[in-house]
């Protein structure tokens, strides 16, 4: 589950999120994700698992989900400690 944060595409290979809300308060940066992470962070509601997250980014990119599995899970646990994901 995402919390509320805006997302905004900057460039085709950047994604800047913003904090907004009570977030505000408690976050005191703007976080830079690469395209990859940006897809990540769009598509989590999508996902049930790691591994299905997986397969969105290998369909997204041409791979396979072996391939992707160990970023995506990076991603996932980055988003997480900065509360991005819950």
């Amino acid at each position: 589950k995402k919390i509320k944060w805006i997302s905004d595409k900057a460039t085709e290979d950047e994604w800047i999120l913003l904090p907004v809300g009570e977030k505000t308060e408690t976050v005191h940066e703007v976080l830079s994700l690469s395209e990859t992470a940006g897809f990540i962070y769009e598509h989590a509601e999508e996902a049930e698992t790691i591994e299905q997250l997986a397969l969105l980014v290998a369909k997204e990119y041409k791979v396979t989900p072996d391939e992707v599995y160990e970023d995506v899970e990076a991603v996932v646990q980055l988003l997480k400690a900065k509360e991005i994901l819950l």
